[in-house]
């Protein structure tokens, strides 16, 4: 196991002579450690890509039924040069989170990738939460989201001219989780932050906080807590949502295409300002 080059030591990488690639349990085991884990030169099918998902946990089927596969509904295909784009995925965010269970972990695999461009960046969320200010501590103990799919809804209803696609609002009510979660595995404090669903934060008593989400945003993405991740063809990308934020980098009619899939997650947990889940 090596780190992609330049890379900070949230991401962990296995070689094309790796067989744990293949291998869901030591894929958890490694994201244990790491909350982006690469797999390079990987040859998988859409029901493969199904399959090995499914040992990291239950797969998540994605809100968008236009693009998702049409043998493997469990796939969503990521096509930024389609009729029916995905949408959001260039806003910094935690795939899911607007869901009272937000998906756990994310599998992306490049199947068509542009001569340049079109990276993924990831943010560690727990090292962003180690180094928040001294005064922001107490103001983020106990703090609260509100996570709304409206943003979602709106946004893909006009993508892809479908008023009908509003409808999402009131499938998925928005739900309230902490600000600062305890990591499912380590129990260690992580910001849960999302620029696509995080609709409002406030006070566990309901009092808008002072911060607001586009500092907290700033501050996770600082390029310290950041890894940019450049494509190369046979590429796996997986990562813990439950620590680390995401956005695509890519310019208007740039033709790439991505096959994702997702495993659902548990309740976020609260984590107390003095080290301990709530």
């Amino acid at each position: 196991m090596t780190a992609p080059s330049g890379a900070p030591v949230f991401v962990a990488e296995l070689p094309a002579d790796d067989d744990r690639r293949y291998d869901p349990d030591a894929l958890l085991t490694l994201l244990r450690t790491f909350a982006v884990v690469v797999l390079r030169e990987m040859t998988l099918t859409p029901a493969q890509q199904v399959e090995l998902t499914r040992g990291l946990g239950e797969p998540q089927l994605d809100p968008d039924m236009h693009n998702r596969h049409h043998e493997t509904p469990e796939l969503l295909v990521v096509d930024n040069s389609g009729d029916t784009p995905v949408v959001g995925n260039n806003i910094w965010h935690t795939d899911g989170s607007f869901l009272r269970r937000p998906i756990r972990y994310t599998m992306l695999r490049a199947v068509a990738l542009p001569p340049s461009g079109g990276d993924t960046l990831y943010a560690d969320l727990q090292t962003a939460y180690e180094n928040v200010p001294a005064h922001w501590r107490d103001v983020l103990a106990g703090a609260i989201g509100l996570h709304a799919y409206d943003r979602i809804a709106a946004t893909r209803a006009d993508a892809h001219n479908n008023p009908a696609a509003l409808a999402g609002s009131s499938t998925y009510t928005p739900v309230r989780h902490p600000l600062i979660r305890a990591h499912p595995d380590t129990g260690a404090p992580v910001l849960f932050v999302n620029d696509l669903c995080l609709a409002r934060i406030e006070s566990g008593d309901g009092v808008p906080l002072e911060l607001t989400v586009a500092e907290l945003i700033a501050h996770a993405t600082q390029d310290q807590f950041v890894y940019r991740h450049q494509w190369a063809a046979g590429d796996v990308v997986v990562w813990d949502n439950a620590r680390a934020l995401h956005r695509a980098d890519f310019a208007a009619g740039l033709s790439r295409v991505m096959h994702r899939t997702t495993t659902a997650g548990d309740v976020p947990q609260s984590f107390t300002s003095i080290g301990a889940p709530a």
